[in-house]
């Protein structure tokens, strides 16, 4: 079995500078897939309810209160 290429290596360290050169960003990654998920099951339960009816429309101006 041989080594892995310098390339290998450049774009393995590349990928582990982007994910941890910054303190924190791991975490306020694992934030948004949560929220992301959170907004999905907040989607598919909206989903279940009934529709709401649209509110009344005035027909004629005349009938309108000013």
């Amino acid at each position: 079995m041989h080594p892995p290429s310098i390339w290998a290596l450049l774009i393995i360290l590349a990928l582990a500078f982007l994910l941890f050169g910054k303190p924190g960003r791991i975490a306020n990654l694992m934030k948004d897939v949560g929220e992301g998920i959170k907004g999905f099951r907040k989607g598919i339960s909206e989903e279940d309810k009934k529709p709401e009816e649209p509110p009344a429309q005035v027909t004629d101006q005349k009938d309108r209160v000013q």
